[in-house]
């Protein structure tokens, strides 16, 4: 790695690390503890048992730290609690649970705010928020949609157990989820993000899923179950699963392991561009973030992807964003069967590393490439450039799945020590494949190319 590029590493490690000490300084600060079984008398008894709503809520408004005891016994939920500024719960030992008929989220933050329509700006941004342990569950036995509340035309991006942005100072540590039917974790405008020690059993969508405006994250040992992404990156993301449009900076992950029963094993990293209701443009953005120490991960989805869409219909979102300064180091990645057959020629092409954004500069070293025998000669380590999957909808109309207009550029490509089934990659073309369309839909709309400008391979440039 040039000695510039491995400067910045080093600086996008240093960010996270500073986060993480400025919000273990924050927390020390919270001295007024209180034991959540000293509010038992707000306790009443449900269908499914003691039901610690009132009690928990009670708690969080007069009290900076809330310790949730240990016991054998599940402390039911049967409504959001709100969780202000300056305060932390810890529950090691305790299992906390949602009633399955309560729809919406289980724990908030109090300021929370819809970037939909508008940019937040950080007005009213809670601070020095911390959960230290606990086992929080949902009873879902498939994946669903779990919102804000019941309105329909704000917040509808939100789908998820927890929810936290607008916020400044999280700390998230030691916390197991379980059978969760949305995210688990959706977060956004946040800053300082510290993230560490999260386990995933039968968790049917995201674990943490981290939206725009965000920096200075420390994300480190995230295991276990999840039905899609263990980690996602959506700086850029669909109206339906998005509260926060913007850019991303300074983020350091690392100890990333897949269970490997995971129904998805994906991690997504998504830029895009992104128009507010008063055509205002914004490009959320991924800079500087590193990815270490990564396993049971087999597709990094660096490209633009809008939700499905019918040929002739105008896909959401407004197209590629951009990236910069991307390290992944210590990586193990298995191919994939080729999972989006095409008939048409040159149009199943697939990368374990697929980008099709703008990019600037994106590092890959020490990695581990299995291949398995009859692998299709169509999985790459690295795709550059659109894909494309057409099938009928439910009413027999064509439509697209991913967006093969969209071009994309990767200017540099830094590649070291990669290992494919153990032998040390020599050249580009066993590891790299550029992909242009030609009107592969036949609609005029389908022309999108890979563009890549420079190639280095363990120090050396090349062609």
């Amino acid at each position: 790695m040039r000695g510039d590029k491995q400067k910045i590493k080093q600086q996008i490690i240093e960010s996270a690390m500073q986060a993480k000490r400025r919000n273990e300084e924050k927390i020390k600060t919270l001295k007024d503890q209180t034991s959540l079984s000293a509010y038992a008398e707000l306790v009443h008894q449900g269908v499914h048992g003691a039901v610690w709503t009132e009690a928990l809520q009670r708690a969080l408004n007069e009290h900076e730290v809330v310790v949730i005891p240990p016991s054998a016994e599940v402390y039911w939920l049967d409504s959001t609690v709100v969780i202000p500024s300056n305060r932390r719960i810890e529950a090691v030992g305790a299992t906390v649970r949602l009633t399955p008929e309560y729809p919406y989220i289980m724990l908030r933050n109090e300021h929370v705010g819809d970037g939909t329509y508008a940019p937040i700006g950080g007005k009213d941004r809670d601070v020095n928020i911390s959960i230290h342990g606990g086992r929080w569950e949902e009873c879902a036995e498939k994946r669903g949609k779990r919102r804000y509340h019941g309105r329909t035309d704000s917040f509808f991006g939100v789908q998820t157990c927890m929810l936290f942005n607008n916020i400044e100072h999280l700390t998230m540590t030691d916390v197991t989820f379980a059978h969760a039917l949305a995210f688990c974790v959706q977060v956004g405008d946040l800053i300082d993000g510290v993230f560490e020690n999260f386990f995933f059993e039968s968790c049917f969508a995201d674990g943490l899923h981290v939206n725009g405006n965000s920096e200075n994250l420390y994300i480190r040992n995230f295991r276990g179950h999840v039905g899609d992404d263990l980690v996602a990156m959506n700086m850029y993301d669909w109206l339906g699963s998005s509260v926060n449009f913007g850019p991303a900076k300074n983020v350091f992950c690392e100890e990333i392991h897949s269970a490997h029963d995971s129904r998805a094993k994906a991690m997504r990293l998504q830029p895009g561009m992104f128009v507010y209701r008063d055509g205002t443009t914004i490009d959320c953005s991924l800079s500087q973030m590193v990815f270490q120490h990564l396993s049971g991960i087999y597709e990094y989805k660096l490209y633009f992807q809008s939700p499905p869409y019918r040929f002739g219909e105008k896909p959401e979102g407004a197209g590629a964003g951009s990236a910069d300064d991307l390290f992944f180091e210590d990586v193990h990645v298995i191919s994939n069967r080729e999972r989006y057959p095409s008939d048409q020629p040159g149009t199943g092409d697939f990368g374990m590393f697929f980008v099709n954004s703008n990019v600037g500069y994106l590092s890959l070293k020490d990695i581990f490439y299995t291949k398995p025998e009859g692998d299709s000669p169509r999985n790459h380590l690295v795709a550059v450039g659109p894909m494309t999957w057409n099938r009928k909808d439910k009413e027999g109309i064509n439509t697209e799945v991913f967006d093969p207009y969209i071009s994309g550029t990767l200017d540099v490509l830094e590649m070291e020590n990669i290992r494919i089934n153990g032998e040390r990659a020599t050249s580009m073309d066993q590891v790299v494949k550029i992909i242009a369309f030609d009107d592969v839909n036949r609609d005029g709309f389908s022309s999108g190319k890979g563009t890549l400008n420079h190639v280095f391979l363990d120090g050396k440039q090349i062609k």
